[in-house]
């Protein structure tokens, strides 16, 4: 699977059916969310469409953040705000996308772990009508996501949007595992990912995306890493996890674990660490590949644990952070810190991740899964 070894998922299923006291909230909350998302959907790109854009009806659309119409000439080109999220764009795809990839994770996982028919129904059908169906299935690639109005119809940056498929390949391959997902609708989605990937890594929109030099070109990599993997691309795994090592750490970190590009933002505390989640996304996902990324050092000396020991400090204190930081830093993708304690074996990030007031929902009821199998065994050899 993508994020999960085989050898950490049957445990912590049979783990489940025996009640274990590690187990019990974590599956509460899968559960609510799981039974949320039963009553909700199914997604498409299809039935929401922007308004003066002549695109297929099939293409994903969505808008740039932080362009904003020019009050000096509200008719031309929008102009930048950076961190000044614009209210008024088109969000309709990307909501739907957003909602369609957490329903797949929640209503797979839960039908593995929780082994309930409905869940798996309820995945497969929304999988169906995203990925599959003549009629409302988008079209496998970003080409017009985060336009800007008046400068483009979409951008490599846009690429950024997908990356929740991360967590909708994962809900498939739980899916999978249960036996009931048609085996015509997994060939579909299957070729579906195998155009998504190879657009991803030879459109423009990729390469830019690719060698942006930012968090940008950090979530391109973990994103193309779980898609690789999905398909089982071992050629294309190679060469992402390649450049991982010597474009996106090594080209980004400073000696002392900062992020330049992303301190230069608005909401630089929120790009270190959105920039610092795709780093341990990826290794993670190389992990599971039987491929260590953990260790992965930059010529100037940083590494992972550079970079993290560097920012945990203000994860814990944002107050702390004397660089511009123009919203309130919100903590919901520390869950890296998790990924990060198993894969480097650093338990003081499993501390601050436990610290961390977290909302509820599937994904970091999984992470919680993990996380607390991992402190058991732990517990279990000390003892």
């Amino acid at each position: 699977m993508t994020l999960i070894l085989a050898d950490e998922a049957e445990p912590i299923h049979s783990a489940i059916i025996r009640k274990e006291a590690w187990t019990l909230d974590p599956v509460r909350r899968l559960r609510a969310a799981a039974d949320k998302r039963l009553k909700e959907g199914p997604w498409s790109v299809t039935p929401d469409r922007p308004q003066g854009v002549d695109i297929d009806p099939h293409d994903y659309y969505s808008q740039a953040p932080y362009w904003w119409p020019n009050p000096e000439d509200p008719n031309g080109p929008y102009i930048r705000r950076d961190g000044h999220t614009n209210p008024d764009r088109f969000l309709a795809n990307k909501n739907a996308l957003n909602s369609l990839c957490d329903a797949v994770f929640s209503l797979g996982t839960a039908a593995y772990l929780l082994d309930d028919p409905r869940y798996a129904k309820r995945a497969a059908m929304a999988i169906n009508v995203w990925f599959v169906n003549p009629k409302t299935r988008m079209n496998p690639n970003l080409e017009y996501a985060q336009a800007i109005r008046g400068v483009n119809e979409g951008r490599g940056g846009g690429i950024l949007d997908g990356r929740v498929f991360i967590r909708a390949v994962q809900g498939m391959e739980f899916l999978a595992l249960t036996g009931s997902w048609d085996a015509k609708d997994q060939a579909a989605v299957h070729r579906w990912f195998e155009e998504y990937l190879h657009w991803v890594i030879t459109s423009k929109h990729g390469e830019d995306e690719k060698n942006s030099g930012n968090n940008l070109a950090s979530w391109w990599t973990a994103q193309a890493a779980a898609v690789a993997s999905y398909l089982e691309d071992k050629p294309a795994e190679t060469a992402i996890f390649q450049h991982y090592r010597d474009q996106i750490l090594s080209r980004q970190i400073r000696a002392n674990g900062s992020a330049p590009r992303e301190e230069s933002r608005t909401r630089s505390l929120s790009y270190s660490a959105f920039n610092a989640e795709a780093f341990v996304m990826t290794c993670r996902i190389a992990q599971v590949q039987g491929v260590d990324l953990w260790s992965v050092r930059a010529l100037n000396g940083a590494s992972l644990v550079t970079v993290i020991g560097y920012l945990a400090p203000y994860f814990q204190d944002p107050k702390r952070w004397s660089k511009d930081q123009i919203i309130a830093f919100d903590s919901d993708g520390l869950y890296f810190l998790a990924f990060a304690a198993m894969g480097l074996k650093k338990p003081d990030y499993a501390e601050i991740y436990h610290q961390l007031e977290r909302p509820e929902g599937a994904w970091l009821s999984f992470v919680d899964l993990l996380l607390a199998r991992w402190e058991d065994a732990a517990h279990q050899t000390r003892h």
